[in-house]
C-alpha cells in the first residue's frame, strides 16, 4: 500500500509541476493587471519607432481613459482589451483614435482617415456586426498581425473582399461593411 500511495504522490507532484509550467508557457495569454505590465502590452502594438513615444492609455467600456504614460508623439496605445480573450493591443494617429471613441461611444465617426497598428493580432464576434456580443454561428474571428484603415472613403475603394462573414483574414478585406465602422483589415504577416 506504501508503494501504491508513493507513486500516486509521484504522480500528483508531477501533474502540480507539469500544471505549474504550463502556466508559465502560457504567460504571454495572461492579462496585463499592472498598468506597467499594460503598458508594456500596449508597445508590442506597433513597431517601436511607432510606440516608443506614444502616449498609453487604458480605455473604458464608456470610452474615457486613464492616462498610463505620457508620451512626446502624436500616436496612442492602448493595451489588450481584458473583455475578449485574444491578446489584442492597438496603436492608432490621432484620426484612428477618434474613430475608436466614436465606436466605443456608438457615435458617427470622424470624416477622416485614420491608420491602426494590431502587429499581436485581434479577435472580434463578427466581420460584419461591430457589436456583436457573442461569436456568429460559435465561430469567432481571429486575426493574425494586421494593420487597419479607417475612415469615409473605404467604401470608394474596389477590390477588396467584403463579404463578411467567411472572409478569408489572411487577405486584405473590408471588416463591417456598410456599417459607419467600416474599416480595411490588411495582415503583416
Amino acid at each position: 500500500m506504501s508503494t501504491l500511495a508513493s507513486r500516486a504522490q509521484a504522480l500528483l507532484l508531477s501533474a502540480s509541476f507539469i500544471s505549474v509550467l504550463a502556466g508559465h508557457a502560457h504567460g504571454a495569454d495572461q492579462k496585463p493587471k499592472t498598468d506597467a505590465e499594460k503598458i508594456a502590452n500596449a508597445m508590442t502594438a506597433a513597431p517601436a519607432a511607432v510606440s516608443r513615444n506614444a502616449n498609453v492609455v487604458e480605455m473604458s467600456e464608456d470610452g474615457s481613459m486613464k492616462v498610463l504614460r505620457k508620451g512626446s508623439g502624436e500616436w496612442t496605445c492602448v493595451p489588450d482589451d481584458p473583455s475578449t480573450p485574444g491578446n489584442d493591443p492597438m496603436c492608432l494617429d490621432p484620426n484612428g483614435m477618434e474613430w475608436l471613441h466614436a465606436y466605443v461611444s456608438k457615435s458617427p465617426p470622424p470624416d477622416k482617415v485614420g491608420f491602426i497598428y494590431m502587429l499581436q493580432g485581434g479577435w472580434d464576434f463578427s466581420n460584419t456586426d461591430p457589436f456583436a456580443t457573442k461569436p456568429e454561428g460559435g465561430k469567432p474571428t481571429i486575426t493574425g498581425p494586421h494593420v487597419m484603415v479607417v475612415g469615409p472613403d473605404l467604401k470608394a475603394v474596389p477590390g477588396y473582399d467584403r463579404r463578411g462573414e467567411g472572409v478569408n483574414p489572411a487577405i486584405p478585406y473590408v471588416m463591417w461593411k456598410d456599417t459607419p465602422y467600416e474599416h480595411l483589415m490588411i495582415p503583416v504577416r
